[in-house]
């Protein structure tokens, strides 16, 4: 008796929770028709970020295609100085601010930043220097990319509505 309370508790919990209507944010349309438009500046930053988002978009056309325009900033300063005037650290701040606009239309409907910094130790060799900020770079261009695709997800998914 007590054995059968048990799976009538647990299969009316069982559908209880799969009626509580938890949806994804990532689905198979939720990045689906948007357009990168390829930027202006030629910089390499700015190419990983049109790439980036060019392959994670999904590059079905819908009904209705929105696109996408974007401006990069990078600043670097040091931090961490001692007295000898020697750089101990190095921060790297990108920017990224995006518009979004309707195909055919020129009305910003949705603009959005992304902004990540991060830092890196600087040593006495300059190789090893060079290596540290290219790789931090790429790390925060990496995580721009997440985050603006995010932002789309978002933006979609409130189109819908």
């Amino acid at each position: 008796m007590l054995f059968r309370k048990n799976i009538i508790v647990f299969l009316s919990f069982t559908f209880l929770l799969q009626s509580c209507g938890f949806q994804p944010l990532y689905n198979m349309e939720s990045l689906s028709g948007f357009i990168v438009n390829q930027p202006n500046d030629k910089s390499k930053s700015s190419q990983i970020i049109y790439k980036g988002l060019d392959e994670a978009l999904n590059s079905i056309s819908s009904s209705e295609n929105f696109i996408i325009n974007f401006n990069i900033n990078e600043q670097f300063e040091d931090i961490d100085i001692r007295e000898d005037e020697k750089v101990l650290r190095k921060n790297i701040v990108i920017s990224v601010k995006f518009s979004i606009k309707r195909e055919g239309d020129e009305e910003e409907i949705f603009s959005g930043e992304s902004l990540i910094s991060s830092a890196y130790n600087r040593v006495a060799e300059p190789y090893a220097n060079f290596v540290n900020e290219k790789d931090t770079k790429n790390r925060i261009l990496l995580l721009i990319i997440q985050d603006i695709k995010r932002q789309l997800a978002l933006f979609k998914r409130n189109q819908e509505r």
